[in-house]
């Protein structure tokens, strides 16, 4: 049996045939046809009264063009300024323009063309129920009869709706709004234009409703670039809006079934849909099969027709969609109902599945396009170190940020070198350009000065010889590079520049920037010669290279960008260098858009070999040598030992073991583990080749990646037991590391578990 159209969620929200919805459309009708308007909608807040969302509008033929919500702390609006200080508000075509400009929060203005707006608040004494909003295309004035006009209507309304919902506030914003026609002017003390109305409002949601669902869809799917932000649009505005109340979305691939995004369901659920052979039959492998819907009105209706999968008899109604792109099937979209029977009519499946093809071609693009961004970054990853080397007398860490607008590939790199006589070498350097041609320049230079640097020159012949070798490259790109060369015996540095930044150096709450005469860039003179200056690291300094793409520039201007850096390092530089890393790349931000690729490397100088520093000691496991847990469980007995520290095995062991073997199973590369000693405390690093840091599961709230979380059970234990704890990125893949404290040879959690991720 079908139902009523679009049935809304339940109580307070405005329904098409109600007296509430019947009572919005009389006063909406009243002032469009008599104030003359473009367009008339009423505004009603959400659920959360966050927004004020379009509830009910006149069809006119400019409908499509109002806005479909508003924030309500965004006062740059006339419809938020009215609702929020109870006064009618008018603006014209410069004070619309002015709030689109001051309006902190993206605005689309959907009919680009002058116009007027009118919005009178729905209030009354003690409630306030939304605005009632009119746009006059071409734009005229407001005249003041008509704006006490509007004024009367709506406090008409608001005391009609007080009086429907016996005082309280019960009118809540629908999912979809609701169209309701602009016939003919009404006469008034008509009797029949309640009955009327409830009528016309009826048949509009089977229509306008309908286009106004495509074209929203179709809008916001537009801007929707990642699979992550199609999801969301897909929850919002095709499973609530069709009364949904669970969804799952699965992609065929490699003749299985492989769930992109799910919500309201079990994780039972979503782990028996992911990987289903597309040979096996259920709901999902047939639709794909077939193309068709499947629509069961309960639990046990789909249970009879597919005995063999599991399916709980008290689920409600669940319809199966095939996800049409490029003339083939997909995937499948499963939506579960808020209702216990045939929750569509054939228009409303009809409807659900061109917006699903639409949800498809999207899909399709965006795939192609992660698969594109994948293989970009692996390229990109393997022109970067595989790891930094292991240096006792220093600790060093690296950061890499690829840029997100173009191809998202760029010309940056850093590298940290062993030399002769034990020195050792920082060197970072930025190609023009975000391309192919860039990242394979980058990848040239620093084979380059890798080779040139282990033939034991200094910083500034070394830049010399990479300037011919571009210069003889037959590339317009230019590149700009910095070298730092540290003696870990007395700490001196030597320091050569061709166009690039010099270092930062700071040692507790000062920084120096040394003096440094900077060459050309590499590529721009073939006979160019570099100058060195030199500098002197204290134990504990900490040396920070970087480029420019760490720095705020367009904000702040560079001196003003490069200070910003300089006082981070001098509130942080104290810290743990992972955490110092992370700092100093912008913490969250380093995920947001970002013109440029930016590459930094941090060292802290812990003094010569003579100097009482602090205790270190590396090993190496083969890639996928799951005997090689226990291997490093020997080499941790025996340097503890070494080191008088046996108190600590215990922990240290469960903690070694479960992250070597995470490493193992999810990194599939060569594992290095790595072991520093300190006074108060013992910090193991293990480093692999995978970019993706290990999350605990509790840590997850998503139900689809849930199911492949069960790894992170063994990082809860590490976040129990250590004293600190955290994965970063390093070179191809990242480090996780951790620290337990030590005290007179017991250990001792010295702190709260902290997340470094």
């Amino acid at each position: 049996m079908d139902r009523e159209p679009f049935t809304q969620p339940p109580s307070g929200i405005i329904e098409p045939c109600t007296r509430e919805g019947g009572a919005i459309a009389s006063a909406l009708l009243d002032v469009y046809y008599r104030l003359g308007a473009s367009t008339c909608s009423a505004y009603l807040p959400t659920e959360n009264h966050r927004m004020l969302a379009a509830s009910m509008v006149v069809d006119s033929p400019l409908s499509f063009g109002i806005a479909a919500g508003f924030n309500v702390d965004d006062l740059w609006w006339p419809t938020t300024w009215s609702y929020r200080t109870g006064k009618l508000i008018v603006f014209d075509e410069a004070d619309m323009w002015e709030g689109a400009r001051r309006s902190p929060l993206p605005m689309q203005l959907t009919i680009p063309f002058p116009m007027a707006v009118a919005s009178v608040p729905i209030r009354t004494a003690r409630n306030l129920f939304g605005t009632i909003g009119l746009r006059w295309v071409p734009p005229r004035p407001v005249r003041h009869e008509e704006r006490e006009y509007l004024q009367a209507v709506a406090d008409r309304l608001a005391a009609e709706l007080e009086e429907l919902a016996g005082g309280a506030e019960a009118v809540t914003a629908p999912v979809v709004p609701v169209f309701i026609p602009a016939e003919p002017e009404h006469a008034a003390g008509d009797p029949d234009l309640g009955r009327r109305l409830r009528e016309a409002v009826a048949m509009a949601a089977a229509r306008s409703s309908y286009l106004y669902q495509l074209q929203r869809l179709a809008t916001e799917l537009t801007g929707a670039a990642q699979v992550s932000d199609i999801l969301a649009i897909v929850q919002t505005r095709v499973v609530r809006a069709f009364g949904g109340s669970a969804a799952v979305l699965s992609l065929a691939e490699k003749a299985r079934l492989h769930v992109v995004g799910a919500v309201g369901l079990p994780r039972e659920v979503v782990r028996d849909i992911e990987g289903t052979p597309l040979s096996r039959r259920t709901p999902e492998t047939d639709t794909i099969s077939t193309a068709r819907v499947r629509m069961f009105a309960s639990g046990a209706e789909l249970a009879q027709a597919y005995p063999d999968v599991k399916v709980e008899l008290d689920r409600r109604a669940r319809g199966y969609f095939p996800l049409l792109y490029g003339g083939c099937v997909m995937g499948c979209c499963t939506i579960e109902f808020a209702v216990a029977r045939r929750p569509l009519s054939a228009a409303e499946t009809a409807l659900l599945t061109l917006m699903l093809e639409q949800v498809a071609q999207s899909l399709g693009r965006a795939r192609s396009h992660e698969v594109e961004h994948v293989l970009t970054r692996r390229i990109q990853r393997t022109l970067l170190p595989g790891g930094l080397p292991h240096i006792p007398e220093a600790v060093t860490t690296a950061r890499y940020y690829a840029a997100t607008e173009g191809v998202e590939m760029g010309g940056d790199w850093y590298d940290v070198l062993n030399l002769p006589e034990g020195r050792i070498g920082l060197v970072v350097g930025d190609v023009e350009g975000h391309n192919l041609e860039a990242a394979a320049l980058m990848g040239q230079l620093r084979s380059a000065v890798r080779a040139y640097a282990a033939e034991g020159h200094a910083p500034a012949i070394v830049l010399e010889r990479s300037n011919r070798l571009l210069s003889g490259l037959n590339t317009d790109l230019f590149a700009t590079c910095c070298c730092v060369w540290v003696d870990v015996a007395t700490g001196g540095a030597a320091i050569a520049s061709a166009g690039h930044p010099g270092p930062l150096i700071g040692h507790r709450h000062d920084v120096l920037r040394p003096e440094l005469v900077a060459g050309p860039p590499l590529g721009v003179d073939a006979s160019a010669t570099y100058q060195e200056a030199a500098a002197e690291l204290r134990p504990g300094s900490v040396t920070a290279l970087f480029t420019d793409g760490l720095l705020d520039v367009r904000r702040l201007g560079y001196d003003a960008a490069v200070q910003q850096l300089a006082g981070l390092l001098t509130d942080k530089g104290g810290e743990d260098l992972e955490r110092l890393a992370d700092t100093m790349v912008g913490g969250d931000r380093s995920q947001e858009a970002r013109g440029d690729d930016a590459a930094l490397v941090l060292m802290r100088y812990e003094g010569g070999p003579s100097r009482d520093r602090a205790r270190v000691a590396r090993m190496s496991v083969q890639r996928h040598d799951l005997h090689g847990v226990a291997h490093a469980r020997r080499f941790l007995r025996g340097v503890l030992r070494t080191w008088d520290l046996l108190p600590a095995l215990d922990d240290m062991e469960i903690l070694v073991s479960e992250v070597v073997t995470n490493a193992l199973i999810h990194a599939h590369s060569e594992v290095d583990l790595r072991l520093r000693a300190y006074p108060d405390r013992i910090r193991v690093e293990v480093r692999d080749s995978d970019p993706y840091p290990p999350v605990p599961t509790m840590l997850l709230d998503d139900e689809a990646r849930n199911v492949e979380a069960e790894s992170g059970r063994g990082l809860l234990i590490v976040e129990a037991l250590s004293a600190a704890w955290g994965s970063s990125p390093a070179g191809r893949g990242k480090t996780t590391w951790f620290e337990l404290g030590v005290h007179e040879n017991e250990p001792q959690v010295w702190g709260t578990a902290q997340r470094g991720i």
